[in-house]
């Protein structure tokens, strides 16, 4: 892969923002997307912490559920840092609770399914190295990843074009990339550049939903390309 500074090029200005997440989680689609970025990494999390594939299922399911339920993507306090650490404190008082349940042999099911492919989530978590990561860290690699890949999804790219970038992404160079995807060099580069700039600009608007300021902004996608190794 491309190196941190490289993934979406060297702009570094951003137009001045405020956290904007509860007039937009009230948007389904808004929500959907939340939910897309987020569940992978809480799953992580739990599983890293010692958890069995199907109880961290059914602990993220029931948690998601939880929070639509009471509007806690809305109630997120801005006041109180980042966006995903509100969302762990959630998750972490929630398994908790899940836990004592067990214990007492009365473990409620989940309240309800979400459309998520846990399947791939496991086979994802049984390839991270672990080794030297604690569920806090697996947790923030998994939402940097998350991102990227839902944002990289999110470009408006001809077959060819993201075919370009996703191998000049995977360290192709522009020689190999105008084989395989018929494009000329200078088209190929030209596209890359374009993506890029089209990407850094997703993960921005990403980010500032669930930001406020520019300072902010600016630390939290600092900190989301320092979390690519």
């Amino acid at each position: 892969m491309n190196s941190d500074t490289q993934i979406m090029g060297d702009r570094h200005e951003f137009s001045t923002t405020r956290w904007n997440l509860v007039r937009l989680a009230a948007d389904r689609e808004v929500l959907d997307n939340l939910i897309q970025i987020y569940w992978k990494p809480l799953y992580f999390f739990v599983r890293r912490k010692g958890y069995d594939n199907e109880t961290a299922k059914d602990v993220i399911q029931d948690y998601l559920v939880h929070l639509i339920e009471r509007d806690g993507f809305v109630r997120a306090d801005p006041g109180r840092g980042k966006f995903r650490s509100y969302l762990l404190a959630g998750l972490t008082n929630h398994l908790k609770d899940w836990t004592k349940s067990a214990h007492r042999q009365k473990r409620r099911p989940p309240k309800g399914t979400l459309p998520l492919d846990f399947d791939r989530g496991e086979r994802e978590y049984s390839a991270v190295d672990r080794s030297s990561q604690s569920p806090e860290g697996v947790l923030d690699r998994a939402w940097a990843r998350s991102l990227l890949e839902r944002s990289i999804a999110q470009m408006d790219a001809s077959p060819a074009h993201r075919q370009a970038f996703e191998l000049w992404f995977a360290n192709e160079d522009f020689k190999s990339i105008s084989a395989k995807t018929g494009l000329t060099e200078p088209a190929a580069k030209s596209a890359v550049h374009r993506l890029r700039g089209e990407l850094r600009q997703i993960v921005t608007d990403h980010l500032r939903k669930s930001t406020g300021g520019e300072e902010e902004l600016r630390q939290e996608l600092a900190e989301f390309l320092s979390l690519f190794p």
